[in-house]
């Protein structure tokens, strides 16, 4: 988004969410929060084969717990429970967090 320093972790965050190349963070069905699939998020962005995405794009982080700990920072908070199934572009299985002020639109 415009006025957002390049390098900072909620512009790496935007980018990431909306690239279509990564799988495993996404938009809710809202538009209005987040959804992580933990483990593919793991193999995707914090293991060495993150070789794929461009520096600017790669988090610091290397553990899950630190991305959390960024997340919290930057005033994300997780809701509770699992993503339902029911709800049309939402998997059951993956964590959703929201930010009031991170959002698609």
């Amino acid at each position: 988004p415009a006025g957002l320093n390049a390098g900072t972790f909620p512009a790496k965050l935007w980018r990431l969410v909306n690239s279509p190349r990564v799988r495993s963070v996404r938009w809710d069905s809202q538009a209005q929060g987040l959804l992580i699939d933990r483990s593919l998020f793991e193999r995707e962005l914090l293991s060495p084969a993150r070789a794929h995405l461009a520096p600017q794009d790669s988090f610091k982080a290397t553990q899950f717990r630190s991305f959390l700990c960024q997340l919290s920072r930057y005033g994300f908070y997780k809701v509770p429970g699992r993503a339902r199934a029911g709800v049309p572009g939402d998997a059951g299985g993956c964590l959703r967090f929201r930010n009031p002020n991170f959002r698609r639109d």
